[in-house]
């Protein structure tokens, strides 16, 4: 069924296109040209892996604080996903060659990554393979999905979130189901999100997803597995995340040398959106105290 209206969430920058390894990339940047002005820092949005995301369903209620807090912003549609072309590779291996040549065209000497659930890991594996491209600063972090072992205790709530996700149709009642579990307060599922996400599955989409999900999430880890995250990290999980419970989070306390950490509750799986104004407010303070590159105390 095609809802066939356009949701009026939106990202306050114009959607542009490049070409990366072969896919034509939409992405939004707040600076005009080419690069960043030399006073300002760059974020880079990555959304997450779920079906129906994008820039603009993720980050639709952080990219204008981050602007107004005086940072050059770039969010982008990862291969596949919103408005972006469907690429012959869907695994997490080739999202992360595709993040490494995007960054490259930013031609950037030093970025601060922000990325929720797979796009966390996608910013925390560049982090921890340090390939030729901008250095990062910083990682901010919504509920990444790990690049370690999740504890057993999750395993159980892992297969039935996978099975939740097996199981969606690309109609509003579906989507909506889809958004009460991402979000742990109803009154958070607005229409708007819903049609927003329904869009993103419809026709073409549709295909593509379905393509997607039939790959593995599993990638090759075995250069990182044993290895701490160095970078400074700010993680943020939802205490309700139905997605990735936040036990991952407690675990991730190991793994992340440099990492600062804040549960928030009455939260799901988007903590970036359904508790905006902590998160940002968190977000700025951290990214703040490493403006530059180096930790102030």
């Amino acid at each position: 069924m095609n809802i066939g209206l356009s949701s009026s969430i939106s990202l306050p920058a114009d959607r542009r296109y490049m070409d990366v390894l072969g896919v034509r990339t939409a992405f939004y940047r707040s600076e005009p040209g080419g690069g960043a002005r030399a006073d300002r820092e760059t974020v880079v949005l990555l959304h997450g892996g779920a079906p129906g995301v994008s820039a603009e369903l993720n980050w639709f209620r952080n990219f204008q604080p981050l602007v107004d807090a005086g940072y050059d912003v770039v969010a982008y549609d990862q291969p596949g996903f919103g408005y972006s072309g469907s690429p012959a590779d869907h695994s997490i291996d080739f999202r992360l060659r595709h993040l490494i040549a995007f960054l490259s065209t930013l031609e950037l000497d030093a970025v601060h990554l922000c990325g929720n659930s797979i796009g966390g890991l996608l910013c925390t594996l560049y982090s921890l393979r340090r390939p030729a491209g901008p250095r990062p600063i910083s990682l901010v972090l919504a509920a990444p999905f790990p690049y370690f072992e999740p504890p057993a205790v999750v395993q159980e709530r892992l297969r039935a979130h996978r099975s939740r996700l097996s199981s969606i149709e690309p109609t509003f009642e579906s989507i909506r189901k889809l958004c009460l579990n991402t979000f742990n307060q109803a009154e958070c599922v607005t229409d708007e999100i819903v049609r927003l996400r329904l869009e993103m599955l419809q026709g073409e989409r549709w295909g593509v997803y379905k393509e997607r999900s039939a790959v593995s999430r599993e990638f090759d880890r075995s250069d990182v597995e044993n290895e701490k995250v160095d970078t400074p990290t700010l993680l943020v999980w939802g205490v309700e995340d139905r997605s990735l419970p936040y036990e991952i989070g407690i675990e991730a306390m190991n793994h992340f040398a440099r990492g600062r950490f804040l549960f928030l509750t009455q939260s799901g799986h988007w903590p970036q959106t359904e508790q905006a104004d902590a998160f940002n407010q968190s977000m700025m303070a951290f990214l703040d105290s490493v403006r530059g590159g180096a930790c102030r105390s």
